[in-house]
């Protein structure tokens, strides 16, 4: 990460309620377990049966980044943004022994600190709608993908 993300980052996460004992940084390569882990444990397959691939769109992604309880990794987010207008939410996970302490709601929040000024979209399992709706999210559409072989 340069030295311009790593500043604006910290001015994020100055506006952001962290839940006790938890910091979030901006990932690293070395984290790319961690987050096969978390994502496999939420049935996402691509992190460990296309890894070439996913590690490829966490290093071309931003924001990217990984709540941190001491040194285990118990949360991440990956966007996309255009800076301006919009930002997409591609992946959004806490660890289910970590949920219900405000870590995915602080990860949302540093990604719409570092771009006040864009919407954030993305497409929810139902089962997670009502926790985006709680973090000021509505429901717009059902969103749909097309995933190539």
């Amino acid at each position: 990460m340069n030295i311009e993300y790593s500043q604006h980052l910290a001015t994020a996460l100055e506006q952001v309620a962290l839940p006790e004992g938890i910091n979030i940084r901006a990932w690293h390569e070395d984290d790319f377990p961690a987050i096969q882990r978390l994502s496999s444990a939420e049935g996402w397959p691509s992190p460990t049966q296309r890894p070439t691939e996913s590690l490829q769109s966490w290093q071309n992604s931003w924001p990217t980044l990984v709540a941190v309880e001491s040194e285990t990794i118990v949360g991440f987010v990956r966007g996309l943004t255009d800076g301006t207008i919009s930002m997409f939410i591609a992946e959004l996970v806490v660890d289910t022994q970590y949920r219900g302490r405000g870590i995915g709601r602080a990860l949302l929040d540093t990604c719409h600190f570092l771009y006040p000024r864009t919407r954030l979209d993305l497409i929810s399992e139902d089962e997670a709608r009502p926790f985006y709706q709680a973090c000021g999210f509505r429901y717009i559409h059902d969103g749909m993908r097309k995933s190539y072989v």
